[in-house]
Order: C-alpha cells, then sequence, then structure tokens
C-alpha cells in the first residue's frame, strides 16, 4: 500500500508466488467483489505512441462481465 513513486508500478516482475497470490486474493476478495469494472486505463487501450491499441477488447481482460445495470 505504498505511494513511494518507486512503488507505483504495473510491473510485477521478480515477486515471489506468495506475493502474487497475495495481490490476486486482495483484488479478488476486496476490489472485485465490491466495485463493477467500469473502465481501463490508457496503458490497456492505448499503444505507446498514443494511437489507439485496435486489438484491445475489454471482453477478453481477466475479470471482465457485462452487468446489467451498465
Amino acid at each position: 500500500m505504498s505511494l513511494d513513486p518507486a512503488d507505483l508500478t504495473h510491473d510485477t516482475t521478480g515477486l515471489a508466488e506468495e506475493q502474487l497470490e497475495s495481490l490476486e486474493s486482495v483484488f479478488t476478495g476486496t476490489y472485485k467483489a465490491k466495485y463493477p469494472i467500469v473502465g481501463y486505463t490508457s496503458r490497456r487501450i492505448l499503444r505507446e505512441d498514443g494511437s489507439p491499441n485496435k486489438d484491445f477488447r475489454p471482453e477478453d481482460q481477466p475479470h471482465f462481465s457485462i452487468k446489467d445495470e451498465f
């Protein structure tokens, strides 16, 4: 839960299996259980040059589901 800029990264390279399982548990048990996914960060939908990633499909993303209320 660090807000240190060095810790704010999407890169999980180098984390132990136990750390990855802990992250998955927190995401699934805390965030996914309470909050629907309503959008994605630009990292997923844009290429590095800022152009749209036409290959991005929300339905192919982990934990995606369509909610009737949207």
